[in-house]
């Protein structure tokens, strides 16, 4: 199982059915967490539990540098925990790891593939995340 976090906001953590799956900064994902047991043969019905806390900070880094951790966590921080019950893309006989999305507006994906994000092969045709580029 491995994360792939397409927003603003810090993963903190996130579950599949229960099984943890780590944490995720903004735009960052991959690596291999263990374990999600998934049939051989994908059904139209299949779906995953994904529960998940998100949050980012309030206020720029300028204006917390100078405080405490307790501090910042008071003033600054924001955090949702989340629960979906989701679908999963269909996949083939030749399976691989599941692979969760967060997306903006809290959307979820789950493909399960043997291929990393960016590879033409993978199925959902996604690459990597990055974080957009911002206007001054």
């Amino acid at each position: 199982m491995s994360g792939y976090n397409f927003t603003s906001e810090g993963v903190q953590a996130f579950y599949v059915n229960g099984q943890w799956g780590s944490n995720l900064a903004p735009y960052v994902g991959g690596g291999v967490v263990c374990c999600v047991r998934l049939p051989m043969k994908w059904t139209p019905d299949l779906k995953v539990k994904v529960d998940w806390t998100i949050g980012h900070y309030t206020r720029p880094w300028e204006q917390r540098k100078d405080m405490s951790i307790e501090q910042e966590r008071a003033c600054c921080w924001t955090q949702r925990t989340l629960s979906k019950v989701v679908p999963i893309q269909p996949y083939g006989a030749e399976g691989g790891g599941l692979q969760v999305f967060f997306l903006p507006d809290d959307e979820i994906e789950i493909w399960v593939s043997e291929w990393d994000l960016g590879a033409d092969q993978h199925p959902s045709g996604r690459r990597y995340p990055r974080r957009p580029a911002h206007s001054d």
